[in-house]
């Protein structure tokens, strides 16, 4: 369930960094929520240089979108963001003010994969084991 989508300017990643992102996105995702890697999904989205604006003047953007699963805590959902910041920023060089990370939640009562809703957060290993 959890789908993060990395936003930023065309040509401003290389397969590389995109493969690195990934990774780390998937690990700092597992490490927080313990939710299984074969779960966690990123797609990055380019858009034209020019297509970014910050209070009306063009901008250079780094953002993570990420939609997860509702019921984490707190704790959880601050520490998904501390590090997904870090490893945006350092990744891209951009400035604070050039950066967005966010996290949304989701019931999984609300989405589905391999034909079944999804568990709910705890409940993994059961619905694993049905696939």
């Amino acid at each position: 369930m959890p789908f993060y989508t990395c936003y930023t300017s065309e040509d401003a990643l290389s397969a590389d960094q995109r493969a690195h992102i990934a990774e780390a996105i998937t690990r700092i995702h597992v490490g927080h929520t313990g939710a299984p890697r074969g779960f966690v999904r990123v797609l990055f989205q380019e858009s034209a240089k020019g297509d970014c604006y910050t209070a009306g003047e063009v901008a250079d953007f780094g953002m993570i979108r990420g939609v997860i699963r509702a019921g984490r805590s707190a704790q959880t959902k601050e520490a998904l963001l501390r590090d997904l910041w870090e490893l945006l920023q350092t990744v891209t060089g951009l400035g604070d003010h050039e950066l967005l990370v966010s996290v949304q939640e989701n019931p999984a009562s609300n989405a589905m994969e391999g034909g079944e809703v999804l568990p709910e957060p705890g409940q993994e290993a059961q619905w694993m084991a049905r696939h």
